[in-house]
């Protein structure tokens, strides 16, 4: 703890998986390894008949979608959940745009009407 407190890095140890008693070194077996499981924990063969035979029931309907587009989640941002949204963000690294929190705060008016034009026709 001292050697990391005083800036003297220490170099990371290879971490290994261990499956039924064997080491798996290899970072693409590693991946390969984990992903399996993954895949076998979240896998149908898990659940029990009768959620299956539920499950493949409705799978087997073909899903009814009409819609005119005029769902609340289409609408156009306002200004004001521009604004809002804007006013909720915590100042932190930028990301790959190199943009700022504080610059998006202190926008000019031309501007944020700029921005909100633009996400509205994303």
């Amino acid at each position: 703890m001292i050697n990391k407190i005083s800036g003297k890095k220490q170099p990371n140890s290879i971490h290994h998986l261990k499956v039924n008693g064997t080491d798996i070194t290899n970072i693409q077996d590693i991946a390969n390894t984990l992903a399996k499981k993954l895949s076998d924990n979240s896998s149908a063969d898990n659940y029990c008949n009768k959620f299956r035979a539920h499950k493949n029931q409705a799978e087997s309907r073909p899903v009814k979608f009409n819609s005119c587009n005029n769902e609340v989640y289409n609408s156009l941002f306002s200004m004001d959940e521009l604004r809002d949204a804007i006013s909720k963000f915590h100042d932190t690294a930028t990301g790959p745009d190199d943009i700022h929190y504080q610059m998006l705060k202190h926008l000019p008016p031309n501007v944020m009407t700029t921005v909100l034009s633009s996400l509205n026709n994303i």
